[in-house]
């Protein structure tokens, strides 16, 4: 007879204590689910940095290939345009 005359009683404090459970149980779930979220942009993130650096290697092994053709293409002209004035 005790827990019910201690749950008669003291009602508004048994439904406050249920209330706060299960809206701790509620915060609990959305903050796994906005970790879940963070941790699924962050992998996505991730891969995009990955296909980033590569791109910009390429990018570089592309613009040192395009220096040295300048350069050769430069070298053979001035070297026609020497040949040409000697002779």
């Amino acid at each position: 007879m005790m827990p019910d005359t201690f749950i008669k009683n003291n009602l508004s404090i048994v439904i406050s204590f249920l209330v706060a459970v299960f809206t701790a149980g509620g915060i609990f779930s959305e903050f796994t689910a906005l970790k879940n979220e963070l941790t699924l942009v962050h992998e996505r993130l991730d891969k995009k940095i990955i296909v980033i650096n590569k791109l910009e290697e390429r990018i570089l092994k592309i613009e040192k290939q395009n220096e040295f053709e300048r350069g050769f293409m430069r070298a053979k002209t001035k070297d026609l345009l020497e040949s040409n004035g000697k002779s």
